[in-house]
């Protein structure tokens, strides 16, 4: 097996990471390195350039990863394309809509690859979950919500990612990941945006909130703060479908809990979940419903239409029998499962350049769909904070 030969543009902490993850794979190999700060030039054979042209024109790279910051994107991306290149382009796609679009129309003009950087689509918790929600195991989704408090004490004031024309902010540079987890439950489009921006120091902004409406109904609410100390690090997803309760916890999502009304089909599909343990298993006639206070009144609970076996969920009538409450969880590392999902996204791009019938996972279009999102609700949030 020949191995493609890969340049990697931009050499920081993330290009090492991707280079030590590749390591491992057989079908690729790392030839070639851009960074504009030669120290960073690692041991070994690997070329190594100190302008990322250079590495663009290098004839015997096959693809180019573009690891550099957002405000690069468009125009690393479009040389290399231009170049003969396919590319691996590590999210945002852009910081602007017009750049997005100008990479897939330099892709589309050239007829080569490009794969954006959503790994969470490979990540075991959120793939599975992407089958079982599009198959309508656990009914409707119907709300989203994500919670991410992130530390801050890595990005010094003068980071780039602090700089909104570098960075374009939060949503724009971390929080396009988490609305792409939502794009990958639910085929629906968003139809309204709105956002909150907030900032502790007079030229950052560590706190933002969006507020997004789907089609189909579903509502998602995504917040992201960099302002406290490691320690207090914490992501959480829930998920509300007519049939389940979903939590799932850390950036790198590692563990969850469920709670969902079953029957024998779905509680078989449901085990598609990594490391699913059923704690409890509840038949629907013992299920205590606790939603109305003692001395209420008429119980309505099991009139009309809300038969034996039978439950109304968001106007819709499910067939279910129980209840089922469960914990689930990846038996690796973050570390591991991270390396594993950059892996992955590779061998996605890989798999498209061998079979060209094969659809990549994650492809310019997801890449710019949730730029939009992002680029709506920062657009709100700025506006409501100047007036």
């Amino acid at each position: 097996m020949t191995a493609h030969k890969v340049g990697i543009i931009g050499y920081g902490g993330f290009g090492k990471f991707l280079h030590n993850a590749w390591q491992k794979l057989e079908q690729i190999k790392v030839i070639a390195i851009a960074d504009a700060i030669a120290s960073r030039k690692p041991e070994g054979d690997i070329k190594f350039y100190t302008r990322w042209q250079d590495l663009v024109q290098n004839k015997n790279i096959e693809i180019v990863a573009v690891v550099t910051p957002p405000s690069t994107h468009a125009e690393i991306a479009c040389a290399a394309l231009q170049a003969g290149k396919h590319i691996f382009l590590e999210k945002p796609i852009a910081i602007t809509i017009d750049d997005a679009k100008k990479i897939i129309c330099t892709r589309d003009e050239t007829s080569n690859k490009a794969v954006i950087n959503y790994m969470m689509r490979f990540n075991p918790i959120i793939e599975s979950l992407g089958l079982l929600a599009r198959a309508g195991v656990f009914g409707e989704l119907r709300r989203v919500d994500v919670e991410n408090y992130a530390q801050d004490s890595s990005l010094p004031a003068e980071h780039w990612f602090w700089n909104i024309d570098i960075s374009g902010g939060i949503l724009i540079e971390h929080g396009v990941h988490f609305i792409d987890i939502v794009h990958s439950l639910t085929n629906a489009k968003y139809t309204s945006v709105n956002g909150l921006v907030s900032s502790h120091y007079i030229q950052n902004e560590n706190q933002v909130l969006a507020n997004v409406l789907y089609d189909n109904g579903v509502i998602a609410t995504h917040y992201h703060s960099f302002s406290r100390p490691g320690f207090f690090e914490d992501t959480s997803i829930r998920l509300s479908f007519d049939l389940a309760q979903i939590a799932i916890h850390g950036w790198i999502p590692l563990t969850g809990e469920i709670r969902a009304l079953v029957n024998d089909l779905t509680t078989g599909k449901i085990k598609l979940l990594p490391g699913l343990k059923i704690e409890q298993k509840i038949p629907l006639d013992q299920i205590d419903d606790i939603s109305r206070p003692e001395g209420w009144g008429e119980n309505v609970q099991n009139t009309g239409e809300q038969l034996p076996h039978k439950i109304r969920s968001g106007g819709v009538m499910y067939d279910v029998d129980r209840m089922i409450k469960g914990t689930f969880q990846i038996s690796k590392t973050k570390a591991q499962v991270y390396s594993d999902c950059v892996r992955s996204v590779m061998l996605d791009l890989v798999h498209s350049l061998e079979e060209s019938t094969h659809k990549l996972r994650a492809n310019l279009e997801d890449g710019l769909i949730s730029l939009e999102v992002a680029f709506l609700a920062t657009k709100d949030g700025r506006a409501f904070k100047r007036i």
